[in-house]
């Protein structure tokens, strides 16, 4: 995938993310086409969505001072602290008597 057709995607997945917090007649994306899915394009696809995922971040938090890396880090922080979380859960269910 060249670049050009990369970072399309990469405004694809970002404003289909922004549409979501949007009322339907304020979305952008209402007229965008289907991404062909594409076993080839899989890592380009999943790391697009990365990138929009940031960038979504960043318009919402005002926060630009993160690069990527940083962000991901952040994330990786949201997705250890949700995952510990859950298992807390699990555990308080099962010692829940019956």
């Amino acid at each position: 995938m060249n670049e050009n057709e990369f970072n399309k995607r990469v405004e694809k997945f970002v404003t289909a993310l922004r549409d979501l917090y949007l009322d339907a007649d304020e979305r952008e994306g209402t007229e965008m086409p289907k991404i062909e899915l594409k076993e080839e394009n899989l890592t380009d696809d999943f790391t697009a969505m990365i990138i929009a995922v940031n960038l979504l971040y960043t318009s919402i938090t005002g926060d630009d001072e993160m690069d990527l890396i940083g962000f991901t880090h952040m994330v990786n922080r949201l997705i250890f602290q949700w995952y510990m979380e859950k298992q807390e859960r699990e555990v308080e269910d099962h010692e829940q008597p019956e």
